[in-house]
C-alpha cells in the first residue's frame, strides 16, 4: 500500500468540519453535517447503490449509531473533547496518552463520513509543485504551424495521385467525429469518473520507514513529527484503517508542527536516488543471505527524502498542514 501526503487545511477543519461533528456527538444536529457529507465524493458513489441496498450505504449506518450514542455529562465532555481540534490534538500523541479522546465504540460508517468530508473540504489538491512538463520553445508546434504541416502533406498526396486516400482519410475522421459528439451527448454527467486525491507519495509500505529511520539520524524532533503525520504515532478522531476509501488518514500535522519540521529539517542533505536504490538492493540481498551482515530495515537510506522535504519546506511557507493517508 501506497503513504500519500497532502496538504490539510488546518483552519478549514478547526472552525468548520469539527464544529458539525460536535454538534452531531453531542445534540443529534445531523443537518450540518448532512449537508456537507452530500458534497463529497462518497455520497456521489453511494447515489449509484440498487435501492435494496441504500440502509447499508455510510449515512445510513452513521446516522443510526450517532442516535444509539449515550449522552451522559461524562460523555457529552468527552465528544466535546473529541471535536476540539486544537484540544484533541494535544492529547493525540499515543506514545503519551494511554486514553485519548474517543467514542466508546469505533464506528466504520462515522469514519467514512468524517474521513469523505475531510478530503472534500480540507485536503489542498494540486497544493505541491511539480514539474513543468511543457516543451521547450525552441521545438514547440504552434496550432498555425500544424495546420500548415498538415496541408503541405494533403499537397503532396494529391500530387502522388492518392487522392482517394486522401478522401477516404477525411470519411473517417468526420464519422469518428460524430461517434465521439453523440457519445458526449448521451452520457450523463454524473456517470464521469470520480477522481481521488493523489497528493505526494512517500513510498511503499515498509518505505515509510526508511524515511523515518532516516530523520532519526538527523533530527528526532523531525523523526517525532514524521511519526505524527505518517507512523500512527497521532491518534485519529474516529480511527482509520490502512487501504480503505475514506478510512486510511493515519496521521497530519498542524501549521506550526509543519514549521517546526521545516525548522529541523533545513539543512538536511536527502541521499542521492540511485545511491538509496543501490542501499535497498543490498538490503533485500542481505535479507535473503542468512550469513550476511544484519540491518533494520530502518537503516535503508529513504528514496523519497528529497520529495518529502521539498513538500514540508512548500507548506510550511504556505502556512498549511500535512496529513498523511495509506491506500
Amino acid at each position: 500500500m501506497m503513504v500519500h501526503m497532502h496538504g490539510f487545511d488546518w483552519e478549514t477543519y478547526v472552525l468548520t468540519v469539527m464544529p458539525v461533528f460536535a454538534d452531531w456527538l453531542t445534540e443529534g444536529n445531523e443537518a450540518a453535517v448532512y449537508q456537507m457529507y452530500q458534497q463529497t465524493r462518497s455520497y456521489r458513489e453511494e447515489r449509484f447503490v440498487p435501492e435494496a441496498m441504500q440502509h447499508l450505504g455510510a449515512w445510513p449506518r452513521a446516522q443510526a449509531f450517532i442516535k444509539r450514542l449515550p449522552r451522559g455529562p461524562h460523555t457529552r465532555r468527552e465528544y466535546h473533547l473529541l471535536c476540539d481540534a486544537e484540544r484533541f490534538t494535544a492529547l493525540s500523541d499515543t506514545y503519551v496518552q494511554r486514553h485519548p479522546p474517543q467514542l466508546y465504540q469505533n464506528n466504520e460508517a462515522v469514519r467514512i463520513i468524517w474521513g469523505a468530508i475531510v478530503e472534500e473540504y480540507c485536503l489542498l489538491s494540486p497544493f505541491f509543485p511539480t514539474e513543468s512538463t511543457t516543451a521547450p520553445d525552441d521545438i514547440a508546434i504552434t496550432q498555425e504551424e500544424e495546420e500548415a504541416l498538415h496541408h503541405e502533406i494533403v499537397s503532396l498526396l494529391h500530387s502522388a495521385g492518392l487522392s482517394r486516400l486522401v478522401q477516404e482519410t477525411y470519411e473517417n475522421q468526420d464519422a469518428a467525429d460524430e461517434e465521439k459528439q453523440e457519445l458526449e451527448l448521451t452520457t450523463p454527467l454524473e456517470y464521469a469518473e470520480e477522481v481521488e486525491p493523489q497528493g505526494i507519495e512517500l513510498g511503499r509500505l515498509p518505505a515509510p520507514l526508511h524515511l523515518r529511520g532516516w530523520l532519526a539520524t538527523q533530527s528526532v524532533r523531525a523523526m517525532a513529527l514524521f511519526e505524527l503525520l505518517a507512523c500512527g504515532r497521532r491518534s485519529m478522531p474516529f480511527g482509520y484503517r490502512a487501504g480503505e476509501p475514506y478510512e486510511a488518514f493515519i496521521g497530519y500535522l498542524t501549521p506550526p508542527e509543519v514549521r517546526q519540521l521545516a525548522l529541523s529539517t533545513h539543512d538536511l542533505q536527502p541521499p542521492h536516488p540511485v545511491k538509496a536504490r543501490e542501499d535497498h538492493l543490498a538490503y533485500r540481498r542481505q535479507r535473503n543471505d542468512p550469513a550476511g551482515a544484519f540491518r533494520l530495515i530502518d537503516e535503508v537510506s529513504p528514496t523519497h527524502a528529497e520529495a518529502f522535504l521539498i513538500a514540508v519546506n512548500f507548506a510550511a511557507q504556505q502556512g498549511a498542514g500535512l496529513i498523511c493517508n495509506i491506500g
